[in-house]
């Protein structure tokens, strides 16, 4: 039998590597053109398909603000009284002076529900506004589209009409859309007229017409296509109830303009690659085929078992080392098993520590998603406390001063300010602090901790030692003030409304140390793996919800600081300890002199040892 031709390597490689390379890109250019025009395409489309909310957003956000602008027209001095006795002229006038202030027009409508001033109200509205409710709307009047807003109008109880005012959606509307959208906006009235438009000459004309021949506007954030002049133009359309609509629209040409500049670089790109390709391929090709006779000579022997079979060199780098690499396998592999067998032992001590690190790492993981989910949680928190206190500001203004109603309005505020500066707090607890977020004095903040901790049915006994001069940590007193009185109500709550608190600042050099010690039962093992874990409490579900601790922790590491705890070494009871950077100034050292209050007096004595009180009693026997 004739044995089949035989062909040089070197040219079966060439020939392999071109058919490859023909393979391989006349398929991915054909289908890579295919997908850059369908690319090109989805995203303009959908960009354009986005369009219609921002107007959403838009028409929410200028709800809101025509919603209060409304309540400011309604809430004017006497404005429901002379619309009740048919006062309209100096009704007019009253809404016509508020409105202005926003640059609006004023809208009145009478108990009977007719309009009296301003666009005309539907029926729907009215009977809405009869209910108490505020309602915002769109009317087609005067060839514009506007948008309403209106707050019932009650006299002694009774509905006598409603207020509000009006904006219209005209060119200033389509501007702002087209900047925004970042397409061309036309405005339609609801006969379909063109009402304002950012494209040029008649296009608007042209295109409004196309949409009437087309059927009317596109499903709304919907895209379709339309011939206007005989150009494709992708348009998107946004209903505004039945007052008309807005269409952003786009030339298909102007978005899919790159597309040939597209094709003839990747078409360039493609034949300088083919050419490259085969020149490294003709020089690899000519390297290999020299020495790969002596390695396949090399290879037969050693299948063979002479582990001795001399292996050739190269000039080519890689078969180079693949021949030395082939060489010291034989030696290194003994040397390998001995590696392998140490490597299984320490892969036992590896494991352990793994457990270790593992259970370390989920409570961390924990730890994090727990902070994320708070941090977000008082993120939402923030946007509604905020739109009531807004609200709450808006009603406050309409209230007279000194009257229950705007003292309670006012208490309504503070609260929700409080709430939102919790928030805040909430916020920054991962936060790094602020180069010079400020300093304070830890023993005159303990003093006032002790102060206001020893007052109401949940007194505690806090006593205070700290040097007598002024150590200076780097935090603010508000932030101390809080870690602290956590401390202390959490010491309390453990040892008991009777026993004794101690609070001790120390001056360390570069840091100052506070430590908060009680008699109470101490801290079991079990509880101080989770002791700042948010949600972590060991309290009835109606008193705690184990925030407090962390709150505090996050306090103290946003400074620069740290904070542990430990039972104490002295007696039962629990120690915690904030560490935290020196401030601005200097404080007394060991073995100076300093003051502590005790019981509410000013007692003496040196930094390592405690002080004695009046009546003779150690500090440490008071706690």
């Amino acid at each position: 039998m004739k044995s089949p031709p035989r062909v040089p390597l070197l040219a079966a490689l060439l020939l392999l590597l071109g058919a490859a390379l023909a393979v391989a890109l006349v398929p991915t250019g054909l289908g890579l053109d295919r997908r850059i025009a369908s690319e090109l395409r989805r995203v303009a489309v959908d960009d354009l398909g986005r369009a219609p909310m921002i107007l959403e957003d838009r028409n929410a956000a200028r709800a809101e603000a025509l919603s209060m602008h409304a309540m400011t027209v309604a809430g004017v001095e006497g404005i429901a009284e002379a619309v009740a006795t048919g006062r309209i002229d100096e009704a007019r006038a009253m809404a016509t002076d508020a409105a202005a202030m926003y640059g609006e027009e004023p809208v009145l409508v009478d108990a009977a529900g007719a309009t009296l001033v301003g666009p005309r109200v539907p029926e729907t509205t009215v009977n809405a506004l009869r209910s108490g409710a505020t309602p915002v709307v769109f009317v087609f009047e005067g060839g514009l589209p506007r948008t309403l807003a209106l707050v019932p109008l009650r006299l002694e109880g009774a509905w006598v009409g409603a207020a509000g005012s009006s904006s219209p959606l005209d060119a200033s509307l389509a501007t702002t859309l087209s900047a925004l959208a970042r397409s061309d906006v036309t405005v339609l009235g609801a006969d379909g007229s063109v009402v304002a438009s950012t494209l040029l000459g008649d296009s608007a004309s042209v295109l409004a017409g196309a949409l009437r021949a087309g059927g009317g506007r596109p499903e709304s954030e919907k895209v379709a296509e339309f011939s206007v002049d005989g150009d494709a133009v992708w348009v998107a359309s946004a209903p505004l109830a039945d007052a008309g609509s807005v269409v952003f629209s786009r030339p298909v040409a102007h978005e899919l303009a790159a597309l040939p500049g597209v094709r003839r670089g990747a078409l360039l790109a493609g034949l300088i690659t083919l050419i490259l390709a085969l020149a490294v391929g003709l020089l690899v090709a000519a390297n290999l085929t020299r020495p790969v006779a002596g390695l396949a000579e090399a290879a037969e022997r050693i299948s063979h078992g002479d582990f001795d079979a001399p292996v050739p060199g190269s000039r080519v780098s890689e078969l180079d080392r693949l021949a030395a690499s082939f060489r010291s396998m034989r030696a290194s592999l003994q040397d390998r098993l001995i590696e392998l067998g140490e490597a299984n032992r320490a892969l036992g001590e590896r494991q352990d520590k793994l457990r270790e690190l593992q259970a370390e790492l989920i409570r961390r993981d924990r730890l994090a998603s727990s902070a994320r989910m708070a941090a977000e949680l008082a993120h939402e928190i923030r946007n509604p406390v905020a739109n009531v206190r807004n609200c709450l500001e808006v009603v406050r203004r309409s209230l007279p001063d000194g009257s229950d109603a705007s003292r309670f309005a006012d208490m309504a505020i503070d609260e929700l300010l409080r709430m939102h500066e919790l928030a805040e707090h909430l916020l920054d607890l991962n936060r790094p602090a602020a180069a010079g977020a400020g300093w304070c004095d830890p023993g005159e903040v303990g003093r006032q901790v002790a102060t206001l901790s020893g007052v109401g049915d949940s007194a505690a006994d806090v006593s205070v030692l700290a040097p007598g001069d002024p150590v200076e940590a780097a935090i603010p007193p508000d932030a101390l003030k809080q870690i602290l009185f956590v401390l202390v109500e959490n010491a309390r709550e453990a040892a008991g409304a009777d026993a004794p608190i101690r609070l001790t600042v120390t001056d360390e050099g570069d840091s100052v140390r506070i430590t908060v010690d009680d008699r109470g039962p101490g801290i079991s093992d079990a509880v101080a793996a989770h002791l700042f874990d948010p949600f972590f409490t060991t309290k009835e579900a109606v008193s705690g919800v184990g925030l407090g601790l962390f709150v505090a922790e996050g306090l103290a590491r946003r400074y620069g600081g740290r904070m542990e705890a430990r039972n104490r070494e002295d007696g039962p009871g629990a120690s915690f300890l904030v560490e935290l950077p020196r401030g601005r100034g200097a404080g007394v050292g060991v073995g100076e002199r300093v003051e502590a209050v005790v019981d509410g007096r000013v007692v003496a004595g040196v930094d390592d040892e405690l002080a004695t009180g009046v009546d003779g009693q150690t500090e440490a026997d008071s706690t």
